[in-house]
């Protein structure tokens, strides 16, 4: 035997389990060197070098997108939290019923009521929650009645206002000062979104009910790294700090009514980040 001949007869049983065993209908895998060829081509895609001039999320700027810090980012929900309030004249419990929670008596007419509840709910979302962003999904579900019995015209108003307070401990540091006060944060800023605030003339004897509903969705954020620095005044390492850590959001009410008789108030928050 050649060594040729003893070489092909000693390989034959390597082949032989190497090669695909046949498929059904009679298919067969196609050759090693084919599915070889195949992947090599496949590779050589994969490491074909990008367009010149293509742009990446890194080199966006804020005259590009607006808002690059944010730019092909995947939405993360992140919870809900939402506040209820009744507006009576009188929040005594009745008797066989349950007592009522959140309930502010309403000043005898023509006296204005005033609102101011800023701990009604909170949530805490864990740190890297968020990268650079909180967003909002505000919707107040609202009615009210108004009424004039004073016997002569007079004026109206109902303002609802939800407030948003949130506590960090990157916030604690006595050396940062909030803008807004001019005193350390304390660890903790505040912040509010868009209010219900109606008004008019009511005639004597005029008696109405109102409702309100709506949502406002984000734009700008109610708080982003970048609104940390230009407008809280926190520096760069510490904004991107205040996301790494666990943010407690406090949710409150403020306000005043006068006229009105009596309101159900409920806003509820959903907040998503980047």
């Amino acid at each position: 035997m050649t060594r040729t001949a003893l070489f092909a007869a000693l390989l034959a049983p390597a082949i032989a389990l190497a090669a695909p065993p046949p498929e059904a209908d009679g298919f067969r895998s196609p050759p090693l060197a084919d599915a070889l060829a195949a992947g090599q081509q496949t590779l050589a895609r994969e490491a074909k070098p990008a367009k010149a001039g293509a742009i990446t999320p890194l080199a966006l700027t804020v005259e590009d997108v607006g808002d690059p810090d944010t730019f092909g980012k995947a939405v993360k929900w992140l919870g809900l939290v939402s506040i209820n309030m009744t507006l009576t004249d009188n929040c005594s419990p009745v008797a066989g019923e349950p007592a009522l929670e959140n309930c502010i008596e309403l000043a005898p007419a023509p006296a204005p009521t005033p609102i101011n509840a800023p701990d009604l709910a909170s949530i805490t979302l864990p740190g890297r929650s968020a990268e650079s962003l909180l967003c909002h999904w505000q919707t107040p579900i609202v009615s009210y009645s108004l009424a004039n019995y004073t016997g002569a015209p007079a004026q109206y108003s109902f303002r609802l206002t939800p407030t948003y307070r949130f506590e960090s401990e990157v916030l604690d540091d006595p050396a940062l000062i909030n803008p807004a006060t001019g005193l350390p944060f304390g660890g903790s800023l505040s912040t509010s979104l868009t209010s219900v605030n109606r008004f008019g003339t009511l005639q004597p004897d005029e008696y109405e009910v109102q409702y309100e509903s709506g949502t406002r969705m984000c734009i700008g954020g109610v708080l982003s790294q970048r609104s940390l620095v230009q407008q809280w005044g926190l520096t760069e390492a510490q904004a991107r700090r205040f996301f790494r850590r666990p943010i407690t959001i406090v949710m409150g009410l403020s306000g005043n009514t006068r006229l009105v008789d009596g309101a159900s108030i409920n806003f509820g928050t959903r907040f998503v980040g980047d």
